[in-house]
C-alpha cells in the first residue's frame, strides 16, 4: 500500500502535535499539581498580609506585639485548602512568626532577589518577622 502525501503530512501533524501537548502537561506539571502549586501561592499571600496587619497592629499599640490573633485575623487568613488559620507565634518582644503547611516546593525563581524570603519545601514552613518593620514582598502571581 502506498501512503500518498498528505496522508503522511497528516500523520506527522498529529504525532508532533501530541508530543508538544504532553510536553506541555510535562513542563506544567499537569492539572492537579498546578492547584496545589495555587494555593501554596494562596498561603504565601496570606502570610504576607497577615504579617502586614500584626505590623499595623504593633504600630498603632505601644509597640506591643500580639498575644494572639483576632477572630477577624483568623477568618482572613485561612489556609485555601484546609481553612485552618494560620499558626501565629510569638517569639519576643519584637518577633513573630507564621506558620503553614506547604505541598509543594517553592518556584526556582524564589531562589534569588527579592522572593527569598519566601522559599520553602514542601511540608510545614514557618516565616519569622521583626515587629514594625515592613514584610518582605510577596511574588507577584500572574493568574
Amino acid at each position: 500500500m502506498k501512503i500518498s502525501r498528505d496522508l503522511l503530512a497528516a500523520i506527522v501533524a498529529t504525532v508532533a502535535f501530541c508530543i508538544v501537548v504532553g510536553l506541555g502537561f510535562w513542563k506544567s506539571r499537569g492539572p492537579a499539581t498546578q492547584r496545589l502549586i495555587r494555593a501554596d501561592e494562596g498561603r504565601i499571600r496570606a502570610i504576607g498580609q497577615l504579617a502586614g496587619q500584626i505590623n499595623f497592629r504593633y504600630t498603632q499599640r505601644n509597640k506591643q506585639l500580639p498575644d494572639a490573633l483576632t477572630e477577624e485575623e483568623k477568618r482572613t487568613s485561612r489556609d485555601p485548602l484546609s481553612k485552618k488559620p494560620l499558626e501565629y507565634t510569638l517569639k519576643s518582644p519584637t518577633q513573630f512568626s507564621l506558620c503553614a503547611d506547604f505541598l509543594t516546593n517553592s518556584p526556582a525563581d524564589y531562589n534569588e532577589g527579592a522572593y527569598d524570603f519566601w522559599r520553602h519545601d514542601a511540608g510545614r514552613k514557618c516565616f519569622d518577622f521583626e515587629a514594625g518593620g515592613q514584610a518582605p514582598a510577596t511574588p507577584y502571581f500572574y493568574y
